[in-house]
């Protein structure tokens, strides 16, 4: 019975009209005009501030001065430190990296290494 319906020339068929190319191309550029952001950006005057606390080690890290004026404004309007701003851009790169290291990855060993060959000779312990 169904496809004899399909074997018969003098029966239309007649399929609907349904342009979901046209729909989905419409939502996204809409979407996309909403939102001009950079991919892979963050705007750190949305971040919000990082009550946990853990040991810390220090390490010198240099800036131009325009990103250095920057992080420092950041800092003063967000009540936090420069360095809390910057953590709080590393974190999460840094987490997935973690997990997706592969197993046979030493960070500690790779870590010393660096310290030993590294030109800053107050990492040396």
């Amino acid at each position: 019975m169904g496809i004899d319906k399909f074997l018969v020339d003098e029966e239309k068929v007649e399929l609907p009209k349904k342009n979901y190319k046209s729909k989905v191309d419409d939502k996204l550029k809409t979407k996309f005009e909403e939102e001009e952001v950079k991919p892979n950006s963050i705007n750190l005057l949305e971040m919000e501030e990082d009550k946990k606390s853990s040991k810390k080690v220090s390490m010198s890290i240099y800036f131009e001065e325009d990103d250095l004026k920057l992080l420092k404004a950041i800092s003063k309007f967000k009540n936090t430190t420069v360095n809390k701003t910057v953590m709080s851009i590393l974190e999460g790169p840094l987490e997935t990296t973690k997990s997706n290291l592969p197993s046979d990855f030493n960070i500690d060993k790779l870590a010393k290494d660096y310290d030993k060959t590294s030109r800053n000779k107050k990492a040396r312990r």
